[in-house]
């Protein structure tokens, strides 16, 4: 049995108009994604879908948050994430995506299952990198571990010195040999 079977849309026997379909998100439906980069999430799903002889129209509009990992301190974040968007779907002889927006299903099929594209649009409007908004809120013991090993520049009785992995130092030489 299909395990995202709650998101399948049965078409066929609606009539032609709008039709609003609502789902809640959690971390459920992010263990039933195969590969999902997503552990933890919570999320309101709204679809109006509007039907005519034609194709399908369907409005996404998806609101919530994901549990993600701090870039900077790799702690535990909340993420906002939102989604407003359309898709057309076509019917036509054999499955095809021509586009972003649109998608072509064979005039056979009388359902879609719309969690994959859920999924795809949360998954697109995550920010590309997560970070808490106020340096305060990150990790203060993985803030000093990074200072630590990040070879920058650090002033100690107002001289500067700094800090190198002496690994590096045979290939520092190597470097400035060769631009004399």
């Amino acid at each position: 049995m299909d395990k995202l079977q709650a998101y399948k849309i049965s078409f066929k026997g609606l009539k032609d108009g709008k039709h609003q379909f609502h789902y809640t998100i959690g971390k459920s439906f992010f263990e039933q994604i195969e590969g999902s980069i997503i552990e933890k999430g919570s999320f309101e799903v709204d679809v109006v879908m509007n039907k005519t002889s034609q194709m399908l129209q369907l409005e996404f509009n998806i609101d919530g948050n994901v549990q993600a990992i701090c870039d900077n301190c790799l702690g535990d974040i909340i993420v906002p994430v939102s989604y407003e968007g359309i898709l057309y779907v076509k019917f036509g002889i054999e499955y095809d995506e021509p586009s972003e927006e649109i998608i072509v299903i064979p005039k056979e099929e009388n359902e879609l299952n719309i969690a994959q594209l859920i999924y795809e649009y949360i998954v697109v409007s995550m920010p590309l990198r997560s970070v808490h908004e106020d340096h305060l809120s990150c990790d203060p013991e993985m803030k000093a571990k990074l200072e630590q090993f990040s070879g920058e520049q650090h002033h100690t009785n107002n001289k500067i010195k700094e800090t190198t992995d002496p690994r590096w130092d045979a290939l520092k030489k190597l470097k400035n040999n060769t631009n004399k």
